[in-house]
């Protein structure tokens, strides 16, 4: 910067000068009014912004605003509006869905695609957590995907199953089995359940026999829906786990649902007919979306 006098005193200058020649130098000319303008006018509408939708907290309590407006409002206008909407513009495809049976909305292209895709939200709120985006399952809860059902891959038993939940139980240590003798069945039924891979000791089938568990599971070892007990046969797990031979000895100790015994299998799934979360419409399309995830029993 020049240290010399400043050659242009009556220029409005700030005496800054960049260059030997002195022609590149700071002026202190005023803003342009426009630029003025935008200043007052943005500063008088942060004020007018504050006063007229919610911001500065008071004491203990925000400043709701001259508009009365909040996030929340807003979403239940937009929901509202969605509501009308799709009310007005499916009202013929759900007043069907309410009035025709499962196997009626299953065999009906257009409503079993409506049925689905509007299904999947519904899944995603209220089962998801449970059984997995996809229906594959989480630790403790069942596989929607497969062909393996407790309770039967019925549409009408999928939505009896949804409608009025399920609670598993099994008596712990059945007739007294010995600890021994737990473990000697798990590794009975492991092996039993890796088909032609396995092998299974002929003897150990004697515990199975003797200890009770045909009385629900049967002589097959394949199960019975109507009283929801599991097929034993087919290496398929009600309660996976990384130490699968632990998780079953852990069962026939201590059993399913038993109240008393605090090691006991938990196996309980909430009826949504007794809730306000669905109603019957949607429980339909649960049923449907269930039943089309991979092991639905086909509809003829």
């Amino acid at each position: 910067m020049s240290k010399h006098k400043n050659p242009f005193p009556g220029e409005n200058n700030t005496g800054h000068f960049w260059d030997e020649e002195n022609d590149i130098r700071e002026l202190n000319n005023r803003p342009p009014r426009w630029y003025m303008l935008s200043l007052y006018i943005g500063t008088l509408a942060i004020v007018v912004y504050t006063l007229y939708y919610p911001t500065i907290p008071w004491f203990g309590e925000h400043n709701k605003g001259f508009a009365n407006w909040t996030q929340i409002s807003e979403m239940n206008e937009g929901v509202a509006q969605l509501e009308a909407y799709r009310e007005k513009k499916f009202a013929g495809t759900e007043k069907a869905i309410a009035e025709k049976s499962l196997e009626e909305i299953v065999l009906d292209d257009e409503l079993r695609t409506y049925a689905i895709k509007t299904a999947k939200v519904l899944f995603g709120d209220n089962c998801a957590a449970c059984h997995g985006a996809a229906g594959q399952g989480n630790t403790g809860f069942p596989i929607l995907a497969d062909d393996d059902w407790l309770y039967g891959g019925k549409l009408s038993q999928i939505s009896a199953t949804i409608t009025n939940g399920r609670k598993g139980n099994m008596p712990a240590r059945m007739l007294g089995i010995s600890d021994a003798g737990a473990s000697t069945l798990a590794t009975f039924l492991i092996e039993t359940g890796k088909g032609k891979n396995g092998n299974p000791d002929p003897t150990s089938k004697d515990l199975y026999m003797n200890k009770g568990c045909i009385a629900c599971h049967g002589p097959d070892m394949k199960g019975n829906q109507l009283l929801g007990s599991a097929n034993l046969s087919d290496g398929i797990y009600r309660f996976k786990a990384d130490d699968q031979h632990a998780s079953i000895v852990r069962t026939i100790l201590h059993g399913v649902g038993q109240a008393n015994d605090s090691l006991t299998q938990d196996a309980v799934m909430p009826a949504f007919s007794h809730s306000s979360v669905i109603d019957a419409v949607q429980i339909k399309k649960l049923a449907v979306y269930v039943h089309q995830l991979g092991g639905g029993v086909a509809v003829k």
